[in-house]
């Protein structure tokens, strides 16, 4: 399965686009906000997909074509840690980014006028900086890996950002079955919940954390969207009218809102169904344990089987379906 160009990817570019189409409408009408900071933690090459706009078909071009509308400054930080990806990043800006209006500064980065600074950053999502960061930026991160296991945001990303801005979204990918990796040992799947928990932990008060996962999906894949509380309602629309394009439904659920449903959630994502069936009662027990207390609280490892595909449970959801 080629995952940069499955089925999900329309609904994640459409979702992506709306968020960011919500970003720069909001970020004109508040004073406080004033400039934009938006960040990649994984780029990619931006390739021209065949049939498609450049502009609407990747992250960056999805970026920049959003920042061209924005009354207030946009700063755009592209980080892509493979070279040879990096490289063919830097040519289809070269060739995409003109048609849009913008201009080549230097080697690495692109200007819209006064308003848009795009740089690219051959370099991991793990080492961005947010050191340019004010109280005064609406800032939008972006973090989207090919399965869990490449996640490219480190974990005290969200706190960092979080003790400056108080504006502060981000869009993260989860491919927790991709290609079998939930048959990792789970001495290694439990570091999943690291990724997901540093981000509950950077939550101030007016934001919070929502799951959606892709109804009946093979490769378990979801999204972790964190926003203000607020915009929650706005949020579960947009996801919802993003998946019914492709013909699914999704799982959805609130940290602070219903928290039950997220650990919940994120238990049938990160574990074996063997594994969870230990743990049939003891579940909070688990979440609240430390990694030595929930390794002993699992089976012994054992072969994984068609049955930790955890295809169960999504009959409850009928096509087009948002809980």
């Amino acid at each position: 399965m080629n995952v940069g160009r499955s089925w999900r990817t329309p609904a994640k570019h459409d979702l992506l686009s709306s968020m960011l189409g919500q970003e720069v409408g909001a970020a004109g009408r508040i004073a406080d906000a004033r400039a934009l900071s938006w960040i990649d933690l994984t780029a990619g090459d931006a390739a021209l997909v065949d049939g498609l706009d450049w502009a609407t078909a990747c992250s960056p071009g999805i970026l920049a074509r959003h920042a061209a509308k924005s009354s207030k400054p946009v700063e755009i930080d592209l980080y892509e840690i493979q070279a040879a990806t990096y490289d063919r990043l830097l040519g289809n800006l070269a060739t995409h980014l003109p048609e849009l209006g913008y201009e080549q500064v230097d080697d690495t980065t692109w200007s819209l006028g006064s308003r848009v600074a795009l740089r690219t950053h051959n370099s991991s999502g793990h080492a961005a900086s947010v050191g340019h960061i004010t109280k005064h930026h609406a800032v939008f991160v972006v973090n989207d890996p090919n399965a869990i296991t490449e996640w490219a945001m480190r974990p005290t990303f969200a706190a960092e950002i979080a003790r400056t801005a108080w504006m502060f979204r981000t869009v993260s990918t989860m491919g927790c079955n991709v290609a079998g990796i939930k048959r990792l040992p789970i001495g290694e799947r439990i570091d999943w919940f690291d990724t997901v928990e540093s981000q509950q932990a950077a939550l101030p008060d007016h934001r919070d954390l929502l799951l959606a996962s892709i109804a009946r999906d093979e490769a378990q894949w979801a999204y972790l969207i964190g926003t203000a509380r607020k915009w929650r309602s706005t949020t579960e629309k947009v996801i919802g009218t993003a998946f019914r394009k492709i013909g699914k439904g999704a799982a959805m659920s609130w940290f602070l809102d219903d928290a039950d449903a997220f650990q919940e959630e994120k238990l049938r994502l990160f574990l074996q169904k063997p594994e969870r069936q230990k743990l049939v009662g003891r579940e909070a027990e688990w979440i609240s344990s430390g990694r030595i207390e929930r390794l002993a609280m699992l089976p012994p490892e054992q072969a994984a089987s068609k049955s930790d595909d955890d295809s169960d449970g999504w009959d409850l959801f009928s096509v087009g379906d948002v809980a």
